[in-house]
């Protein structure tokens, strides 16, 4: 049986399409917003292309990239390559193209969701208060001293991976794994305040907790797919939805009267 050379045998052009960004920009993170992809999708198509060509590309320092000498030669002809391409296929589209929908990502991800958590924190806030007023006890009430401080070992590790993202993390990896541990850690606090909180809260916090394991288990076809939309889409589901639906299941739930 004959066995036929492939003519050429070059990675996949959207290997070089991360690299050549990630090389002009020297930033994974603005080389996935222009790509609208997200930092983990661009980190791996470099360390995929990099095990292909059997070289290293970049010097990974922290807060910065740097070119190696592999790297400053492939990004020449990575240019040269692209540019020309881009001219021909400019040159073949027809006029009557159909016209395209464009997604921008922004860098604020943790920031805004950020925000959204203190809403929430605040929302819990309210719906215990009224449970304790309901109940005709004090809103700080011993029980409520004792898991708090249950909780706020589960806060230690989202606090240190928010950090960790906003110094150094964001330029490297993705938002999902912020947002798993925001997620799962957040269920656990809820789960922490069966003693004074509404059943019904440890509830929710199950849910949250069951979607964190549901988010590990399927992390890489989470990864795989990776968009700047599954994210946000993850953090809206819980965070949004989740919350909407324990309000409207809760907010009208009859008074019990005060204890005597």
């Amino acid at each position: 049986m004959v066995m036929h050379k492939r003519r050429f045998n070059l990675p996949p052009l959207d290997l070089i399409q991360g690299f050549e960004a990630a090389a002009r920009n020297l930033s994974f993170t603005k080389a996935a917003d222009e790509l609208l992809i997200t930092q983990s999708a661009v980190s791996r198509q470099i360390r995929a292309l990099e095990e292909h060509l059997g070289v290293a590309l970049f010097e990974r320092r922290p807060r910065t990239l740097m070119l190696t000498e592999h790297g400053r030669t492939l990004q020449r002809a990575a240019a040269e390559l692209l540019e020309r391409l881009q001219q021909v296929t400019d040159g073949l589209k027809a006029e009557r193209a159909a016209p395209q929908l464009t997604v921008t990502t922004t860098n604020g991800f943790a920031s805004l969701w950020l925000a959204a958590l203190a809403i929430v924190l605040a929302l819990n806030t309210f719906f215990v208060r009224r449970k304790a007023q309901r109940d005709g006890r004090p809103f700080i009430s011993p029980s409520m001293k004792l898991a708090l401080r249950s909780i706020l070992p589960c806060l230690v590790l989202p606090a240190a991976t928010t950090i960790w993202f906003f110094y150094d993390g964001y330029e490297f990896d993705n938002e999902l794994l912020l947002v798993r541990v925001w997620i799962g850690f957040y269920g656990l606090a809820l789960i922490a305040t069966q003693h004074f909180a509404p059943r019904s809260l440890v509830f929710l916090g199950w849910a949250f907790l069951i979607t964190a394991a549901a988010m590990i288990v399927a992390s890489r076809q989470l990864e795989y797919y990776a968009t700047p939309l599954v994210p946000n889409l993850a953090m809206g589901v819980t965070f949004g939805l989740y919350h909407l639906i324990y309000a409207a299941c809760v907010w009208n739930s009859p008074v019990q009267p005060a204890s005597e």
